[in-house]
């Protein structure tokens, strides 16, 4: 071994340890425990929204499909449409939505707080709606 790889090796070595010690100290594993419960427990409210064809995940990773036929779960053509209006709808309610085709993707930071999480849920809800009127008017959905 190199001096040069020793010293980045000690150099990432120490960086992961730094992060290590701020997660414990922070307790960063506890409170992504009690806000990804509540997460889950505040996204399977749109279980019946309908464009919402499944809400899953675990803990802060969480996802919701949108589908344009509810009792069929059938896809959006072209898809993405949804996933799209509601990217738009998101930033005008003021939260970051990230959309994979039809998919809303929800991955928060560890440091957030149980009243956040409720808080990005209810204008992810706000969102939801406007997307939903908008693909009614456009003749996207019954």
């Amino acid at each position: 071994s190199t001096p040069l790889y020793s010293s980045a090796a000690s150099d990432v070595y120490k960086r992961q340890n730094e992060n290590l010690a701020i997660i414990r100290e922070r307790n960063l594993v506890e409170n992504a425990a009690r806000s990804g419960a509540v997460l889950q427990e505040e996204l399977k409210r749109f279980q019946n929204h309908p464009l919402v064809g499944d809400v899953r995940g675990v803990g802060l990773i969480a996802a919701v499909e949108l589908v344009a036929d509810k009792a069929t779960k059938a896809r959006f053509d072209p898809v993405g449409r949804a996933g799209g209006t509601l990217f738009v709808k998101g930033h005008e309610h003021g939260v970051i939505i990230r959309a994979i085709g039809d998919q809303i993707a929800f991955c928060p930071p560890l440091i957030i707080t149980e009243n956040e999480v409720r808080e990005m849920v209810a204008r992810f809800g706000k969102a939801l709606d406007d997307t939903y009127a908008a693909l009614k008017a456009d003749g996207v959905v019954a």
